[in-house]
């Protein structure tokens, strides 16, 4: 059910609508974040170890999912059927992850290792492959190569206006259909990122599934405040 929310209500000490915004706009690796620090308030702990390990998993923190997981075991008697999807989609990450770690620690013992963007993008280190291909010499000697990469990173992470601004200067490279497809899908969660506050929480209530949990928070928030009056 969808209800009016009076952001009165919500803590203002804590990011909650913002962190319901971002997840409404798929801008993953902010709302991972902002649902880390929404997680710190008990009464919306429930809400967040879930969205914040949605957030995660979306934006390959997978460090950072390890986390949330820990709130889900101790808030939820079992995990979101949403969760376990994304939960399995990114199992065989995580275990390139550990064999990757091993590796870097040998090669520590042997001398410097050099990772290259194509692991890191295997390893959905994204912010971190964004970081490496924007300072390195394939960004302007290899385009063709470089751009379907740095547009697949900003679509995890849901960096919206990167992606958009990445294909009006790059866009000669990026004429895969997937790509096109995911620029109309960031223009539209940009745009959407302009609307009200409020119309992206009913959008969570309507579409997300804890939207119905979120709805009851705000329900027991709204009866706390009537009883106190």
């Amino acid at each position: 059910m969808n209800i009016d929310v009076d952001p009165i209500l919500l803590n203002l000490s804590v990011p909650l609508i913002d962190a319901v915004c971002a997840s409404v706009c798929s801008d993953w690796f902010e709302a991972a974040d902002l649902w880390f620090e929404v997680c710190r308030e008990p009464r919306y702990r429930p809400l967040a170890v879930q969205c914040g390990a949605e957030a995660s998993l979306q934006s390959g923190l997978l460090d950072l999912a390890e986390y949330f997981y820990i709130g889900l075991n101790e808030e939820l008697d079992e995990l979101p059927e949403f969760l376990k999807v994304l939960r399995q989609r990114n199992e065989p990450i995580r275990l390139a992850r550990v064999k990757y770690y091993s590796q870097r620690l040998a090669a520590d013992r042997h001398g410097p290792r050099g990772d290259t963007a194509r692991e890191l993008m295997r390893l959905h280190f994204f912010r971190e492959a964004v970081r490496f291909l924007l300072v390195s010499a394939d960004f302007r000697e290899r385009p063709a190569t470089v751009a379907p990469m740095l547009a697949r990173a900003y679509r995890m992470l849901g960096a919206h206006a990167s992606l958009i601004g990445l294909y009006e200067t790059q866009g000669a490279f990026l004429g895969d259909t997937d790509l096109r497809e995911s620029l109309s899908r960031a223009k539209r969660l940009l745009a959407r990122q302009s609307d009200k506050p409020m119309k992206n929480v009913g959008r969570f209530q309507d579409q997300h599934p804890a939207g119905p949990l979120f709805t009851h928070i705000v329900e027991r928030l709204a009866r706390e405040a009537r009883a106190n009056t």
